[in-house]
């Protein structure tokens, strides 16, 4: 059985926004980049867009640990992932 991404919720007040887009499979491959370097981080409002059709108006969020925020964006602006 597959596991459940995010199966505990973090305090989003301790968490920090890296990268916002509405396309899912570039989400995908940005937590997975970040979680293959060792980089907890966390996925928001994912059904939320996908309810609002991946609009602008709703993007899918990527969070880490504030601690953790600068090297997150190092890692994805390296990859030419935009800020």
């Amino acid at each position: 059985m597959p596991k459940k991404e995010n199966q505990i919720s973090p305090d989003e007040s301790e968490l920090t926004e890296v990268f916002a887009s509405i396309d899912a499979s570039q989400m995908r491959i940005a937590r997975d980049l970040l979680q293959g370097a060792g980089v907890e981080c966390f996925v928001f409002d994912r059904e939320t867009s996908r309810m609002f059709g991946n609009s602008a108006g709703m993007p899918i969020r990527l969070m880490v640990h504030r601690d953790a925020a600068e090297d997150a964006r190092k890692r994805l602006k390296e990859l030419g992932f935009p800020e």
